[in-house]
């Protein structure tokens, strides 16, 4: 009989213990004990997987950096350090690309002219032959001039661009 007034004592004890360690939040809504709740609980995690050599180059940064745990060195790093984050415009870079075949008419544009003026001095009067090629030689003197200008223009949007790279 011992035997079970013992096991029901037990029993009782632990039953008694449930009922006193289980929290009850008061009306007020903050706890009685326990550590005080983050305000700012971290719930996002990352996971990173690093070759050995990475991995003994990671575990050095992270030694040198004084930083308490790890997860707080990669943060501090992700979100502190500046990046460079290059975007790539296909339109820009197609825009370019036609450019690039500007001068190459331009040059050809010169050949076909000088070809005019030999045909026309040749075939001409030097008075008629000048007379013909005074509005070509305006046209080419604007083209010259809106060459020039953009070649200022892509100045301007590749420091510009390169500006935007750097931030």
């Amino acid at each position: 009989m011992k035997m079970k007034t013992k096991s029901t004592i037990k029993t009782k004890t632990m039953t008694d213990l449930k009922h006193t360690t289980t929290l009850q939040t008061p009306a007020s809504g903050k706890r009685k004990v326990g550590r005080p709740r983050k305000e700012n609980k971290k719930i996002h995690r990352v996971a990173v997987r690093f070759t050995a050599e990475e991995n003994i180059r990671f575990l050095t940064l992270f030694e040198r950096s004084g930083k308490k745990s790890r997860s707080e060195f990669l943060a501090d790093k992700v979100l502190n350090t500046p990046m460079k984050i290059i975007h790539y415009d296909k339109t820009l870079h197609d825009f370019i690309v036609k450019l690039s075949s500007f001068p190459a008419q331009v040059k050809a544009i010169g050949n076909n002219y000088n070809q005019v003026m030999d045909y026309l001095f040749q075939h001409f009067e030097r008075k008629k032959a000048l007379r013909l090629l005074y509005p070509l030689e305006k046209a080419i003197i604007e083209l010259v001039k809106a060459n020039h200008e953009l070649k200022q223009q892509i100045r301007q949007l590749l420091q510009h661009d390169c500006e935007d790279y750097r931030r």
